[in-house]
């Protein structure tokens, strides 16, 4: 009778043979899962250009060039670069100004940026007031109203309470930043987390503004940054209520977790570079606060963008800028 069952269970249809098979679907399914999410998030380019009319000739024509007439996705590849070929002399200009470190960061009270020096040159946007910030970016919302890209999406309210109310829907609903890893759920909702929030409509929209304003898309985020710093004047301009918390958390996502690296990695180089510019200053006031409670390091962060900056072709308004002020912090944190 032993002998017997053995042998049932070493033939074809026995009960052994059925396991690999088991086991094959399941990892079959698991990878269909990641793949639709991976696919579905970032919404495909095909799609965006049918929807704002952008044709493969016009997209090319307005893509950003280098100062060598090299198109964005010629940039060269920070992977490979050391910090040792960073020229020595800007190297040590920058570092004689490591004391401003903490005290000359954009937004902060009494600093004019790092090195005591405008993006734009002395006595410019670092003395704007609040109320002044806001109009700059009242004005920037109330441009994209004039906009054909924009009028084709058909939005339900002007831009100046369009937008405001999105970034509140962000704000409410931040990305897991501890943990993520715990298990594969976590990851795929930190993968598609902006897919969730505000779905493919409004991430195709977001796409439209960084691939048509450029020209003042930098001067623009850094007002808001600004403006982060004034609850008082967002609420009363805006209606908008951005905690430190809610900051520190998509700082954390873009810098700390693989969806937030995913997601930036899925976008062009000058959004990558200032988005991970901004999530560094938010993670180094949280140090200097004491309000980093997932213990986020940037050291590495400062190094890896620095490289990337440095060895970029693309053309960032404000480049000079974000130098000094990321050298000023790898002297702090070295």
């Amino acid at each position: 009778m032993e002998d017997q069952g053995l042998e049932q269970l070493d033939k074809p249809g026995g009960s052994r043979s059925i396991v690999p098979y088991i086991i094959i679907a399941l990892l079959t399914i698991v990878i269909l899962i990641l793949l639709l999410v991976f696919f579905l998030s970032p919404e495909s380019i095909t799609g965006f250009r049918n929807t704002i009319g952008l044709s493969p000739d016009s997209q090319q024509s307005t893509g950003v060039v280098g100062s060598a007439g090299t198109p964005e996705n010629g940039d060269a590849s920070t992977g490979t670069l050391e910090l040792s070929q960073v020229d020595s002399a800007g190297t040590t200009d920058r570092s004689d100004s490591a004391e401003q470190a903490t005290s000359g960061l954009p937004g902060e009270s009494g600093g004019t940026g790092a090195q005591g020096v405008s993006p734009f040159g002395a006595g410019g946007d670092q003395d704007l007031s609040c109320s002044e910030l806001a109009d700059n970016v009242e004005t920037f919302l109330n441009t994209l109203d004039s906009r054909q890209y924009i009028k084709d999406f058909q939005l339900a309210s002007p831009s100046s309470v369009y937008f405001p109310e999105l970034i509140q829907k962000l704000v409410n609903n931040p990305p897991i930043v501890s943990g993520e890893t715990d298990d594969l759920f976590t990851i795929l909702q930190n993968t598609a987390h902006f897919f969730r929030i505000i779905g493919k409509k409004n991430i195709l929209l977001l796409k439209g503004i960084l691939d048509r304003e450029r020209a003042t898309f930098e001067q623009t985020l850094f007002d808001f940054y600004r403006l982060t710093k004034e609850p008082e004047c967002l609420k009363t301009r805006f209606n908008l209520e951005i905690g430190q918390d809610p900051l520190y958390s998509y700082a954390g996502f873009f810098l700390n977790t693989m969806g937030g690296r995913l997601y930036l990695f899925r976008r062009d180089s000058m959004s990558r570079m200032v988005v991970n510019f901004y999530s560094i200053l938010i993670i180094e006031q949280a140090n200097r606060e004491g309000r980093n409670k997932y213990g986020i390091a940037i050291k590495d962060a400062i190094d890896n963008l620095i490289i990337e900056i440095e060895s970029s072709r693309i053309k960032l308004q404000m480049r000079d800028f974000y130098l000094d002020t990321l050298y000023d912090l790898k002297v702090k944190y070295q």
